[in-house]
């Protein structure tokens, strides 16, 4: 036998399918003849061919009439318009796909100059500048006047790149309202701030995103120039608090976070100064920090004896994710926050910002919720944290994830079920919700003991919610139960 390849050896696994695929060979005897077709024969193949073409067009024809009394073909134009909005505003490459669905969708799409009001230029264009471009004339020109929904992912990209793009957009950016930057330096962010002058009368959400480490000597850059009146959000993702060095009356939301792709323990330093400016002229409703810290250089109020402390009259949500305690003492000794509802909090075993909160109660009137992350109830720090909740008999639900030992252990739910006979008062009586992630000893049954304990007690509120996330020993029996004793009970 012949041990050499030929290519009929490729791609013909004996693993693969079925059994492997006999190949027709053209010069098989059985199939050669060299004599003309018959004429009957010829006519049959005639007519095969004729009726093959008449089911293809009685199918096509089929197909027509169910599309004309299709109920999708009676929708208005408008409720079509309004569908496609919703859909493109999830996913923006729906739009290419309505346009090819029927003439009457492309239509729509072409009087709707709202739909072509996204440009987005990310990572899956690459080098195809010339491409986005004469799709982003398209846009620009069809939308219209309608507002625009702008991201620019300038990772991959030149600075004439950058340079080109921002040129063609400059004229456009006055009705710009949600604007999404991913700049690799400096130096490219300056470029998008020298072509943004028109940037900020219709802008209502804004998100920075910069590659800088703390090696970086660049000067800082705002890439916003004018007051932006109607900016509600902003997220600065490794950027320094300088990025929005403007007014912001309107400003309900801000996020400081630390780059998705970092991978350290770095933590980002903001200034504790230019914060205090821009939370005390815009009426915050939510603040998030995740992987910072607050630098005090430049701020004399902080080492006073008796430091001023700014009122915060809207803000009700507070979260500091991987943030030092001193950085949340800091910032809850400067606010008063009478409208704070809920503070979610990951800082390790430094727990002196609930001390401090427990001590001055007066300035969070509002607090309900309390959520905790990588806190050690294992340790000694238990027993302040417990006093200090005993400070705080608002607090409606608790949230405990992660502890930084893995558990949490039964010293904690024995004193949430302890009545005070035995312990002088009731730990968080009016406390109606509790929430547990990641928590390895939970069994349900210290759960159990809690809502048994307090059900139908005396000034004390029964548990009604009961969430359970990620906490993989829980008993069915005590679920079972729990759930016949509270209201929600989830696990997820």
């Amino acid at each position: 036998m012949d041990s050499s390849l030929s290519y009929d050896d490729l791609a013909s696994w004996d693993d693969l399918g079925p059994g492997a695929v006999e190949v027709e060979d053209p010069n098989d005897i059985k199939k050669v003849d060299p004599r003309p077709l018959p004429s009957d024969i010829v006519e049959l193949d005639n007519s095969i061919a004729e009726l093959e073409a008449q089911i293809i067009a009685l199918k096509l024809q089929r197909e027509h009439l169910l599309n004309q009394r299709a109920l999708i073909a009676r929708v208005p134009a408008e409720i079509l318009c309004r569908i496609f909005e919703l859909g493109v505003d999830g996913a923006i490459d729906l739009l290419s796909t309505i346009n090819l669905v029927s003439r009457q969708w492309r239509e729509i799409a072409l009087s709707h100059s709202i739909l072509w009001s996204y440009i987005v230029l990310d990572s899956s264009w690459g080098w195809r500048i010339p491409s986005f471009m004469r799709k982003m004339r398209v846009h620009l020109q069809r939308s219209k006047e309608s507002k625009l929904y702008i991201e620019l992912d300038l990772h991959i990209n030149d600075l004439e790149d950058a340079q080109t793009i921002m040129a063609e957009l400059k004229p456009h950016l006055s009705r710009c309202y949600s604007l999404y930057v991913f700049a690799a330096d400096w130096p490219r962010a300056r470029t998008v701030r020298e072509y943004a002058s028109e940037l900020g009368p219709a802008l209502e959400s804004f998100f920075f995103s910069i590659n800088t480490t703390e090696y970086d000597m660049d000067e800082p850059v705002c890439i916003l120039s004018q007051p932006c009146p109607l900016l509600n959000y902003v997220m600065l993702e490794q950027a320094p608090l300088q990025s929005i060095n403007i007014a912001t009356p309107a400003l309900r939301q801000l996020n400081l976070v630390r780059h998705h792709q970092c991978h350290t323990s770095q933590r980002i330093a903001y200034s504790f100064k230019e914060l205090v400016a821009i939370l005390t002229n815009s009426r915050l409703k939510w603040f998030n920090m995740r992987w910072g810290f607050l630098n005090v250089d430049n701020i004399e109020d902080a080492f006073r004896a008796s430091p001023v402390v700014y009122e915060l009259p809207d803000l009700n949500g507070l979260v500091f994710n991987v943030v030092d305690s001193a950085s949340i003492s800091l910032f809850l000794d400067t606010f008063s926050l009478p409208a704070l509802e809920g503070i979610s909090v990951h800082s390790g075993d430094d727990i002196h910002w609930i001390t401090r909160v427990a001590l001055y109660p007066e300035q969070f009137p509002s607090l309900r919720l309390l959520d905790l992350r990588n806190f050690n109830f294992s340790g000694a720090g238990l027993a302040p944290f417990v006093r200090a909740l005993y400070q705080l008999p608002q607090l409606t639900g608790l949230g405990l994830a992660q502890p930084s030992t893995g558990i949490i252990g039964a010293r904690f739910f024995d004193v949430l079920a302890a009545a005070p006979e035995s312990a002088g008062e009731w730990l968080l009586p009016r406390l109606e919700a509790l929430c547990l992630q990641s928590c390895a000893d939970i069994s349900g049954y210290e759960l159990l003991q809690v809502v048994t304990a307090r059900r139908g007690a005396a000034d004390v509120a029964n548990i009604s919610f009961l969430k359970l996330s990620e906490c993989f020993l829980v008993s069915s029996e005590a679920l079972d139960r729990l759930t016949t004793l509270v209201t929600t009970v989830r696990l997820l």
